[in-house]
Order: C-alpha cells, then sequence, then structure tokens
C-alpha cells in the first residue's frame, strides 16, 4: 500500500476532486478503512458512504473549485498531513487548511480537515 504521502495525494486529486461519483467511491474502498471518521469545523461523519455523502455535498456547494496542496508533506510514524487550497482554476483561493490523517491497517482511518481562519 501507499505511503502517507501518496494517500494524500490521491486522496485530494481523486477523492475531494473527482466529479463521478462512482469513480469516487472506488478510491474512497481503497484508500480508507471501512469505519474511517471524517472532522472537520462543521461535522463528523463515520463510514466510507457518509464519507461519500460529504465529498458530494462539498462539491456540490463548490461547483467550479478545486483543491490544490500548498506545501510539502509532513508525517510521523503513522501520522501525516499536508497543507491544501480551494481555488478556481488560475484563481485566488477561497478557502485554505490542512489535512491531517492517522493510518489504520495502511489505509487512511482518521482525517481531520483543520480550516485557516
Amino acid at each position: 500500500m501507499a505511503d502517507e504521502s501518496e494517500l494524500l495525494e490521491r486522496m485530494i486529486q481523486q477523492v475531494f476532486n473527482e466529479p463521478d461519483p462512482a469513480r469516487r467511491a472506488e478510491v474512497i474502498a481503497e484508500l480508507f478503512t471501512e469505519d474511517v471518521v471524517f472532522a472537520d469545523g462543521e461535522r463528523t461523519v463515520r463510514g466510507r458512504d457518509d464519507l461519500a455523502a460529504t465529498v458530494t455535498r462539498l462539491l456540490d456547494e463548490a461547483p467550479g473549485l478545486a483543491f490544490t496542496h500548498t506545501g510539502p508533506f509532513r508525517g510521523t510514524g503513522d501520522l501525516g498531513m499536508r497543507p491544501w487550497a480551494l481555488a478556481p482554476a488560475g484563481g485566488e483561493p477561497v478557502a485554505r487548511g490542512l489535512d491531517v490523517v492517522l493510518l489504520e491497517e495502511n489505509r487512511i482511518g482518521r482525517l481531520w480537515t483543520l480550516l485557516e481562519g
């Protein structure tokens, strides 16, 4: 299985930027544990299906915007983190944050998103 850095890259590109729900669900099943916990400032959800529904809502609320990493991966042991921005193509970010993951069974078992500002 991939290391934390690769998992975070695939997560942002193939989950949080993926418009097709079926493709997104396939990658979620590959990258995340069955009982994954995702938490941000607005919600905490558990399980792959709830994560997929949350990502769908986020994408619906931000049409034309994409997530990109804005800094290097940092990690130790089973813990990894990487900063990101949400912006239109070629435009200024509308949001910034930091994703923190904890690996369990070589998959993302916990994902925390910390928003800036």
